[in-house]
């Protein structure tokens, strides 16, 4: 698994993902799949019990999709976070096989787990810069725009669902720009936190550093493979519907089909997001040290301490993880 390190194209970094990726397949789904699990298990209990797409009854046709839509919100950020928990674990892996060093899932669980304030608290941050911020920024958007709008009298006519529903799509779009550029921005800073210690705003700090001359290709590597992703449900979504109707036409399975296929659709976006969730967090940690190498000579940094002319590092091992708070060797 081990390559020499050298600064590597967009191209390289894909092509060695997927090399990493298919190497130790059931390692990583492993891993994601995790997340993907207990965010089954909301969408489960939602269906039986909590019903939240029903807990309001808009009277027109752009309340109830606004609404769904503030539902759905809610999941990704529920799922986001959940994510960003289980990302540490992700990295250690990648980052142990792209060095040619062994890896499992209780090894790279342990690794998370003895760091597991430091990472909580830089989810938090994450999730809070990349969503929470885009998401005052629409609401303000929108809100402006209403308020402008009002006074100007465009409400007034026949045209004033038009007009609502182009502002709030306007706003939702800033947004969605704001959170892919942030999203860039601070996308090194799961790994900055676990492969050098470093907590908090400092993680934050570094991974903005980090990107810089980068963050086009790591936004091209995400909406790659959220693209591709979002075809492979599709896909599938459409392969579900034509069973569920073929048993629909069914009398003995007409009902049963019924309830069972949104608990169906539900697993299967379960088993798509464990099969691709690692996806996006290999390709990060490469980027990590491809940046580290072009911006800090990481790679002739690594050379030098293989052939011993200076100190040694910090070794990641899971025995003897750094702890949040810890001095790294060679600190006061």
């Amino acid at each position: 698994m081990t390559e020499p390190l050298h600064p590597s194209t967009l191209g390289e970094i894909l092509d060695r993902t997927f090399q990493i990726y298919r190497a130790k397949f059931l390692l990583f789904i492993g891993i994601a799949a995790l997340p993907t699990l207990v965010m089954l298990g909301v969408h489960l209990a939602d269906i039986t019990w909590l019903h939240l797409g029903s807990l309001v009854h808009p009277f027109r046709q752009p309340g109830i999709a606004l609404w769904s839509f503030f539902v759905s919100l809610g999941f990704y950020h529920v799922s986001s976070f959940l994510h960003l928990l289980i990302l540490p674990a992700l990295v250690y892996l990648t980052s142990n096989l792209s060095l040619g060093e062994g890896g499992s899932i209780q090894k790279a669980i342990r690794f998370a787990a003895a760091g597991w304030r430091r990472y909580l608290w830089i989810a938090i941050l994450k999730l809070s810069a990349i969503l929470v911020i885009p998401e005052i920024l629409a609401a303000g958007l929108i809100a402006g725009a209403a308020f402008a709008g009002d006074r100007a009298g465009v409400f007034n006519g026949n045209r004033s669902e038009f007009f609502a529903v182009l502002m709030a799509a306007s706003a939702i779009i800033a947004g969605g720009a704001l959170f892919l550029w942030l999203g860039s921005c601070f996308s090194l800073a799961v790994p900055a936190c676990a492969l050098e210690g470093i907590a908090g705003y400092r993680a934050m700090r570094r991974s903005w550093v980090l990107t810089k001359g980068s963050r086009l290709r790591i936004l091209f590597t995400f909406l790659t493979i959220a693209i591709f992703s979002w075809f492979l449900m599709y896909g599938l979504q459409l392969v579900c519907r034509w069973i569920y109707i073929l048993l629909f036409r069914m009398h003995f399975f007409g009902t049963t089909a019924q309830h069972l296929y949104p608990e169906a659709i539900y697993l299967m976006y379960a088993m798509v997001a464990a099969m691709v969730g690692a996806i996006y967090p290999i390709a990060i940690t490469l980027f990590y040290y491809d940046q580290r190498i072009r911006l800090e000579g990481y790679d002739i940094e690594r050379m030098m301490e293989a052939a011993g002319l200076n100190a040694p590092g910090i070794t990641l091992s899971v025995e003897s993880p750094i702890a949040p708070g810890e001095p790294q060797e060679g600190q006061a």
